[in-house]
């Protein structure tokens, strides 16, 4: 496919995929504008979980790749000792963003995101959604631990994962679709 930057005013993503074919849609580029968009607001905004912590005009950047099952095993092997592939890994740069005790300076690169397009696309067929839409729910769902959320914490931490998942998935779901 092609790489992709999405620069907004205070959040760029950079989109990656190496893959031939895929099966997002001819609007990808600007529903992933669109998703940029909330995502950005989850951070600056003063209302939203991190927004809130930081008093900063700090730009935010995070990558996402979407990628094979092989790829997808290997950082899975590699970086969490689990020999198989699966739908989505997060590599945060930031030990806790939500805590709001993270020194943001010049541009805060949150991390790296890796998706599995099989695994988004089987994954689209059981949830009877598009495999864009499951897309950006995995999207968020790393996008959630970049910042520092971690579902296999405990369950307090799962229920406000889902929570916040939800919501952002639903905010870019109804600007989409």
């Amino acid at each position: 496919m092609k790489s992709l930057e999405i620069a907004n005013e205070r959040l760029t993503l950079s989109f990656n995929c190496e893959l031939g074919e895929t099966s997002l849609s001819e609007s990808f580029e600007k529903n992933l504008k669109e998703a940029c968009g909330i995502l950005e607001y989850f951070l600056i905004a003063e209302d939203q979980e991190v927004g809130g912590l930081y008093d900063t005009d700090t730009p935010f950047a995070l990558t996402v790749e979407l990628c094979d099952d092989e790829r997808m095993q290997e950082l899975n092997r590699e970086y969490r000792d689990k020999d198989k592939t699966t739908d989505v890994l997060s590599f945060p740069l930031f030990e806790d963003l939500r805590g709001g005790e993270e020194y943001l300076i010049g541009e805060a690169e949150l991390g790296d995101i890796f998706i599995s397009a099989p695994v988004m696309e089987k994954q689209a067929l059981e949830f009877e959604i598009s495999p864009e839409q499951e897309f950006f729910h995995l999207m968020v769902h790393g996008f959630l631990h970049l910042c520092g959320y971690d579902h296999e914490i405990n369950e307090d931490e799962e229920w406000l994962m889902e929570k916040l998942e939800k919501k952002l998935v639903d905010q870019i779901y109804k600007k989409i679709y």
